[in-house]
C-alpha cells in the first residue's frame, strides 16, 4: 500500500470523531494508528463525557503493534488525569514513534502536552486537517475564547414574527420535519436553557427523543431560570434528564452557573423575556430561526422590546434552507 499523506490520515481520524451520536461537554475526537509501512492498525473515537479518549481506544486495539507507529488525532492528546488517564502517558508507554494532530486543545489543563511528548522522545507534528473538517469543534474552541458557554438561540415563529397566541396560548407553529431537526440541534448541545414562564405555559420535555431517545447520561442538562414555582407534576421534575433550577439573575451570571456544570454549548429555548435579556447583553452567538408559512395577526413576538446590541456590527446569515414547509435561517453573531 502506498503511503498516504498526513492530511489524508487526519481526515480518517476526524471522520472517526463523527461516529458517536453525542459527546456532551467534550470535543469530538478521533484517532487512527498507522504502522511504518503505511498500513492502518487501529482506529478509535471518544464516545462521550467520562468515557475513554480516542487515543486510548485506538491504543487498546493496537496493543504491541503500536510500537514505532504513528498516531493521527484531530485534537492534541491530553496530559492530565481526570475522569480518564493521561493520553500522553499512554502514547509514551505504548512505544508510539510520532504524533500528528490538527488542532491545539484550548483547555488550560492540556497545556504542556506537546513539550511533554517531545521530552519523552516522541516526534510531534502539527498539520491542518482538510478544510471540510474545520468547524467540527468550533463551538468548543469559542467557549474557551469567550470564557463562557457558546449560546445558540432557537426561535420558531410565524411570518408576522409571532411565537404564541393571545394570552400566551401555546401553538404548534412549525411542522414535524422541524421538530425532528430541533432534536438534532438539542443533541449537539450540552444543555438546554429556558425560563420559568415557558415551563409554566408549555410544560416542555426539553430532551432529545428523535431520531431515537439517547441514554440518560448523554441527554443535555436542563436549566430553568426564574423565581416562579414550578408545580411538582410538571415534566421538568421527572429526573430524566437532570433539571437545575437557577434564580432570575443577569444572563452573564446564568452562564457562569452553567459553566460550573462543565457546560460548553447551550441551546436557549425560551420565551421573549429571557431571549430579550440575552440579546440585550450580546450573549447570543448563533440564532437558528424557523419561519412557518402562517400568520397569526395577534399574539406575542419573540422579543419584548427593541434590541440594542452592545456591539454595533452586522450579523451574518450563514445558511438558509427549507425544512419541510418551514424556512430555516441560521445567523452567526460572531
Amino acid at each position: 500500500m502506498a503511503h498516504q499523506s498526513d492530511s489524508y490520515w487526519l481526515g480518517v481520524a476526524t471522520e472517526q470523531s463523527l461516529t458517536p451520536f453525542s459527546v456532551k461537554r467534550n470535543p469530538r475526537v478521533g484517532a487512527v494508528i498507522v504502522d511504518k509501512t503505511g498500513l492502518p492498525i487501529a482506529t478509535g473515537f471518544h464516545e462521550g463525557f467520562g468515557t475513554a479518549h480516542a487515543e486510548q481506544v485506538a491504543l487498546e486495539k493496537a496493543k504491541s503493534k503500536a510500537k514505532q507507529a504513528t498516531i493521527f488525532v484531530n485534537l492534541a492528546p491530553c496530559n492530565h488525569v481526570g475522569k480518564t488517564p493521561s493520553c500522553c502517558e499512554a502514547i509514551i508507554n505504548s512505544g508510539i514513534k510520532k504524533v500528528v494532530f490538527s488542532n491545539v486543545d484550548p483547555n488550560p489543563v492540556s497545556q504542556g502536552n506537546i513539550e511533554f511528548l517531545r521530552a519523552n522522545g516522541v516526534e510531534v507534528h502539527h498539520q491542518r486537517a482538510p478544510k471540510k473538517y474545520e468547524k467540527i469543534n468550533e463551538r468548543w474552541f469559542k467557549s474557551f475564547e469567550f470564557d463562557r458557554p457558546f449560546v445558540t438561540a432557537k426561535i420558531a415563529m410565524t411570518m408576522d414574527a409571532k411565537t404564541s397566541g393571545l394570552n400566551n396560548k401555546r401553538l404548534q407553529i412549525t411542522g414535524a420535519e422541524t421538530e425532528f431537526e430541533v432534536h438534532q440541534i438539542r443533541n449537539g448541545c450540552d444543555a438546554i436553557l429556558t425560563g420559568t414562564g415557558t415551563v409554566l405555559v408549555d410544560n416542555p420535555k426539553l430532551n432529545v427523543r428523535l431520531p431515537r431517545k439517547i441514554r440518560q447520561n448523554f441527554q443535555p442538562l436542563r436549566f430553568v431560570a426564574g423565581d416562579r414555582e414550578i408545580p411538582s407534576n410538571y415534566v421538568v421534575h421527572d429526573g430524566s434528564p437532570s433539571t437545575i433550577f437557577i434564580p432570575r439573575e443577569s444572563p452573564r451570571l446564568i452562564l457562569e452557573k452553567l459553566f460550573k456544570y462543565e457546560v460548553r454549548t447551550v441551546l436557549l429555548e425560551s420565551g421573549p423575556t429571557l431571549m430579550t435579556e440575552f440579546m440585550q447583553k450580546d450573549l447570543v452567538d448563533e440564532i437558528v430561526i424557523y419561519l412557518a408559512p402562517s400568520l397569526l395577526g395577534q399574539g406575542r413576538a419573540i422579543f419584548d422590546e427593541i434590541i440594542h446590541p452592545v456591539l454595533n456590527r452586522p450579523y451574518n446569515i450563514s445558511s438558509v434552507g427549507l425544512v419541510g414547509k418551514d424556512l430555516r435561517i441560521r445567523v452567526s453573531l460572531r
